[in-house]
This record gives C-alpha cells, structure tokens and sequence, in this order.
C-alpha cells in the first residue's frame, strides 16, 4: 500500500515549526482513519483532539499531540489488523513494541513519527516522536456511589501496581463488565487521582459512545462521539472560553530531528528507504 501516494507527507509546507508539527499529527490520523475504515475499526477522538474538532475544527492551535479512544474490543482489533499495516515511517508504540516506554494508566499506547521527536525528552530511552495517543475505554463502574468507588478505585490500584500488564488487566475489567449488575461507563483510566476519576475526567456514559459522527478536522473528516459535550463539560468545564495551553513542554516538538531510540528515521534519508540508528 502506497502511503505516501494516499498521504503525502507535507510537513516542509508548514509556516512555522508548531504548524509542521500540525500537518505531522493530521497525516498520522488520516492513514488511522483510512486503516480504521478498511478493518469495520471504531475510533473517535477525544481529550484535546474532541475539544479541538469542536471549538476549531481541527488541532487546537496551541497542541503538539492528539488524543482517540477506541473501546477494548475496537483496539485489540486494531493492533492485529491495522497496525501491522503501518507504514515504516510510523511506529506504534505500547509496553510491548517498546519496552522502556512508560505506558500509564490513562495512555495505553502511542502512534508515533519515526522522523521527529519531542525537544524536552531527547535524553529519553524510549521512542519520542510526534504522537496520537490512545485512550482505550473499558467497562467500569459509575463512579457515583461513594462505597462502590473507593472498593473500585482501591482494587484498580492494587492492580496497576503489581506486574500484571495491560492486557491482564483488560481481562478483569471484562469479567467486572460482564458480571456485576451495576451501572457502567467507558473508562479511559485503569486507575488515576480519585478526585479526577470522581469528577468524571475520563469516562464516557454508554449513550454517549452510542453513536459516532463525523466532524470536520483540519482538511479531513474524524470521527466523534454524539454525546462529546458532557464529556467535554465534564473535563474542562466551560469548554467554548477555556484558553488555558495544553501544550505538553516548555519547547516545541522538532519535526525533523529523531529522538535517539533505535527504530527512529532520518528525515533527509526518507526517500533511500534505509532505517538507521540516530547517534547516541
């Protein structure tokens, strides 16, 4: 498959570093979308990317990521079906692919640019390029009953802090799912702050998730939850006049210099067709 015919990488036209991050960022999401729809996969965006579609019809202008969830079951089909169908340029990026990499409890993988990397993390081990993040929502428990909460909560930390792994982990959250008759949400987060996990900062409610629609973004169309503005109530609270920066670092995201990791790509050898190791 000829990515680079489908989607021609066109970071040199940015007008200025934070816009070539930008077009880095939208490329990595239409070969994602065009994957996606090829495999009958479900992805939406979220976070900052949902908050983006709505309020700019595209990136925030102040981001350097983006954010899509996928439920448990969507994901798990997209790594043995999409995934190996990346192209070079792309390295997806899990406990798994990279060992070093600190998968959080929010986080559970990362889609990155191989060319790129991020200025404030360049020492780091693991790979840094410019990234999609995704959230994978599982079925959890409504976090409104205080006793059921902390039990949940309490368990969840239990979990996270041994060697268990995500997928282990995945598997309990299906048995809870599927055999406690109790009110359930889509919950991004295997285990986080018990304020922000009260205040609801990463769940979707079911009929939130229950249709997805299309949005403008940047000069494509995603997909977006229909139920996207009490989530997004919910995780920024005023959302059309919050301007706080989400930006992730004190210094932009350097599109054409990789990070050090061993599968990282140099921009000026992109068209020989040769990985090479950045030097140490």
């Amino acid at each position: 498959m000829d990515f680079d015919a489908l989607f021609p990488d066109e970071r040199e036209k940015g007008e200025t570093r934070l816009k070539q991050c930008h077009l880095v960022m939208t490329r990595l999401l239409k070969i994602v979308d065009y994957l996606c729809a090829k495999h009958n996969i479900k992805y939406f965006l979220t976070g900052g990317s949902l908050l983006g579609a709505i309020r700019f019809n595209g990136i925030i202008p102040w981001d350097d990521d983006m954010d899509i969830g996928m439920t448990r079951d969507n994901y798990e089909k997209f790594v043995k079906l999409a995934v190996p169908e990346f192209p070079r340029d792309i390295f997806f990026q899990s406990d798994e692919t990279d060992p070093l990499f600190p998968a959080c409890h929010i986080i559970e993988a990362k889609i990155r640019d191989r060319y790129s990397s991020y200025t404030h993390e360049k020492k780091k081990r693991w790979m840094d390029g410019l990234m999609i993040d995704i959230f994978v929502y599982d079925r959890a428990f409504l976090p409104n009953n205080r006793f059921i909460f902390k039990l949940n909560y309490t368990l969840r930390r239990l979990w996270y802090n041994k060697p268990m792994g995500n997928k282990k982990r995945a598997r309990v959250l299906k048995l809870i799912a599927k055999y406690v008759p109790l009110p359930l949400v889509y919950d991004s987060s295997l285990v986080s702050n018990e304020k922000k996990m009260r205040a609801g900062r990463y769940y979707f409610k079911p009929k939130e998730l229950s249709k997805l629609v299309k949005h403008k973004f940047e000069d494509m169309e995603a997909w977006i939850p229909v139920g996207y503005d009490p989530f997004l109530t919910r995780q920024y609270g005023d959302y059309m006049h919050d301007d706080r920066p989400r930006q992730h670092g004190v210094d932009l995201p350097d599109p054409f210099t990789p990070c050090t990791h061993k599968e990282a790509l140099h921009w000026n050898d992109r068209r020989v067709g040769v990985t090479q190791e950045t030097s140490k």
